[in-house]
């Protein structure tokens, strides 16, 4: 509100008049980011304090915070020899030197994974056996940075895992592949619920949203190839003329925005499976091949693929033109499974090939093929590597370092001049966050919105981008290393804040024939454009004298709602005159804040209404100065009023004739002695219309 002060000897009178305060579209709960749109890589966290969430990214890989990409690597066999580590262990390797172990016996996957949301990236470790078939070996989650908490996961024989928050509570959420039982396994965090998906034998899996329906799906590769459809993953459907399948990814290959499925297959053949419908089919030459990954390896914005070969080479194929014949055959042994990632900081991709030999008496090395051009390689020993890490980093679309998180819409429930945008963004070094808002007039987005424009924290928006609805998008890059998350966003936008009184339900002014105590009930009504609680006031009064006064609040009325507020029973007669008046500070619109009811078989009940002609009450040197207009000569009144309806000044009475006129009012009643503080009413009476402006004056 505008507060404007005049010294007059005694009293310092000050006139209310209407600004514009705010209203705020503010997004931060976990709940609030749910409901936008983003890819199955992303996730609306719940940060574990109460009332606070944040968008944020599942993969990056800096396990140690040191600037360097990391790699883990399973080993199922064991070795009577501690070089690099321990038998049975997976191993960390750091800026491509072996760092540390962790146990995981007979391990088959792994994935790298901040699944408690503590800033500190965790390790979950699968377990195979393929000895006993029967009964349950635990695949283990190993918190970090210490690794010193472990949970664990009956997994039978666990093959690979992938990570999502499935359900979308806030909380990632864990799928194993598993070779023996017929089921694949999802845990859900913070639950003891685990689903099981029927599948047959099945080595891997990738989470997408492969419909594009906003819920995350499952892809099981196996005997089969399974879609799983979330939300509940009680459907599904079978990718056809595919079998013996060992590893599965996706990504856009042929840039249709809809995601494609890879497959890497036993026997002399993999697959490409192009969507929507996954019947269009391309076969792919390899030789038992156990592992498949996509990325941009030449940065030529096509995406390649690199396939893992128990019978050696592994595969390259640059998009975007497949074939049946590899780009460049790079030499493995055995190879499990690949990772890809820029292990030696050089900013190109690396391909990390995982090794692995049937004979555990010799040992064995992984190897780094160092990009761009793959001809030098890095040696790793791991002892029998079965697969790396089973989750490809980054957009499932382009397998970029970049992902789009798109809003709700907010609705403003009418065209307004949109004000600040504020934002919370973590962005540790190496990552980047951009956001972006789009206004529109129509509720779904189409052509007539505006296009997305970038604003800084703090920024105002310009006037042209004057809507009823607006939406963000964040833009979030990632190195891999560590990861920007986005944690608030508000928006402001001029408040309109207008309630009114609208009726008095009872006692009905003409039915108040005789003294008798009624049931006083009012009904008030939201005019503003934003949910609002505010004080009711109702005034009964006598020939000057208050015999009732009461207050009640009207609580969190929305936009266009009424509230019915009952005040109990009041003692009235006759000649008495009721007001209803709604006390709201930052009203915009105060001149139809009152609603007055003269009592009696012949009864006059008015509400003042919205502005429409000039009537203006403002600041003068000696008091207050009165501005109004007639469209025609007319009878009007002009006088002050306090809150009770008792006259005390008449400042202009009888026939006046059309155009603006002018008085002073100097805070004098009509005995010429100022007046006390408190709320005291203008009020032009015309034959047509009332109209009326509040002021507070105050000591």
């Amino acid at each position: 509100m505008k507060v404007f002060s005049i010294l007059i000897p005694g009293l310092i009178l000050i006139a209310v008049l209407p600004l514009a305060a705010a209203n705020w579209w503010t997004e931060t709960t976990q709940e609030d980011f749910a409901d936008g749109s983003y890819n199955a890589t992303l996730y609306a966290a719940d940060t574990g304090i109460a009332g606070d969430g944040a968008v944020q990214m599942i993969h990056f890989r800096d396990i140690d915070k040191d600037g360097n990409l990391d790699l883990l690597i399973s080993n199922n066999r064991s070795r009577d020899t501690l070089d690099p580590g321990p038998a049975y262990h997976a191993y960390h390797y750091d800026n491509c030197a072996f760092a540390d172990s962790i146990f995981s016996y007979n391990g088959s996957g792994n994935l790298i994974v901040d699944y408690d949301n503590d800033g500190n990236l965790d390790v979950v470790l699968s377990a195979y056996d393929d000895s006993t078939g029967a009964g349950d070996l635990y695949s283990h989650l190993y918190y970090g940075p210490s690794w010193s908490k472990v949970d664990s996961f009956p997994t039978r024989c666990g093959m690979a895992v992938s990570a999502a928050d499935l359900d979308k509570d806030g909380y990632l959420d864990l799928v194993f592949s598993n070779l023996v039982g017929g089921y694949a396994y999802i845990y859900y965090q913070g639950t003891a619920q685990r689903d099981s998906l029927a599948c047959g034998f099945n080595f891997g899996n990738a989470i997408a949203d492969m419909n594009k329906d906003g819920d995350p799906d499952i892809v099981l590769a196996g005997l089969t190839a399974l879609i799983y459809y979330g939300p509940d993953f009680s459907s599904s459907d079978v990718v056809m003329n595919i079998d013996s399948l060992t590893d599965v990814t996706v990504a856009d290959l042929d840039g249709d925005s809809t995601l494609d499925l890879v497959f890497a297959a036993y026997g002399d053949t993999s697959y490409i499976a192009y969507g929507s419908d996954f019947t269009s089919l391309d076969k792919l030459l390899t030789t038992e091949s156990r592992g498949v990954s996509v990325a941009d390896l030449n940065r030529d914005d096509e995406l390649d693929i690199v396939f893992s070969n128990l019978a050696p080479p592994g595969m390259v194929y640059y998009g975007p033109d497949y074939g049946m014949i590899p780009s460049e055959p790079l030499m493995t042994h055995a190879s499990m499974g690949n990772i890809i990632g820029d292990f030696d900081g050089d900013r190109s991709l690396d391909i990390c090939f995982c090794n692995w030999l049937e004979d555990s008496t010799f040992d064995t090395y992984s190897y780094i093929y160092l990009g761009p051009d793959f001809t030098a390689y890095d040696s790793l020993l791991t002892h029998g590597a079965h697969i790396s890490t089973t989750t490809d980093a980054g957009n499932p679309y382009d397998r970029s370092g970049d992902e789009i998180y798109v809003s709700s819409i907010y609705d403003a429930a009418d065209t307004v001049e949109w004000d600040s945008v504020l934002y919370t963004a973590v962005i540790p070094f190496g990552s980047g966050f951009i956001l972006e808002v789009q206004t529109g007039n129509v509720p779904d987005p189409d052509p007539s919105w505006s296009e997305w424009l970038q604003v800084a924290d703090g920024d105002t928006l310009p006037d042209s981008l004057a809507s009823r609805y607006i939406r963000y998008r964040g833009i979030f890059t990632t190195d891999f290393l560590q990861a920007p998350r986005l944690e608030e966003v508000a928006i402001s936008y001029p408040s309109e804040g207008d309630v009114a009184p609208e009726r008095i339900i009872s006692p009905l002014p003409e039915d108040v024939t005789r003294c008798d105590t009624r049931a006083l009930i009012v009904q008030v009504r939201n005019l503003g454009n934003a949910a609002e609680t505010f004080p009711v006031h109702c005034l009964l009064d006598s020939l000057g004298i208050n015999r009732f006064d009461n207050t009640l609040m009207a609580e969190d009325v929305a936009p266009g709602d009424s509230a019915i507020l009952i005040f109990g029973g009041m003692y009235c007669c006759p000649g008495e005159t009721l007001w209803v008046i709604t006390e709201f500070a930052e009203d915009v619109v105060p001149e139809n804040d009152t609603l007055f009811a003269h009592l009696g078989p012949v009864a006059i009940q008015e509400r003042t209404e919205r502005y429409e002609l000039e009537f203006e009450v403002s600041p003068a040197p000696q008091g207050f100065r009165i501005d109004y207009s007639l469209p025609a000569n007319e009878r009007i009144t002009l006088a002050i009023y306090d809150v009770t309806g008792r006259t005390v000044k008449v400042l202009d009475e009888g026939m006046q004739k059309a155009g603006r006129h002018r008085l002073a009012w100097d805070g004098s009643d009509e005995k010429g002695q100022l007046v006390s503080a408190g709320i005291y009413f203008v009020r032009l009476e015309r034959q047509t219309i009332t109209l009326s402006r509040k002021i507070v004056i105050v000591d």
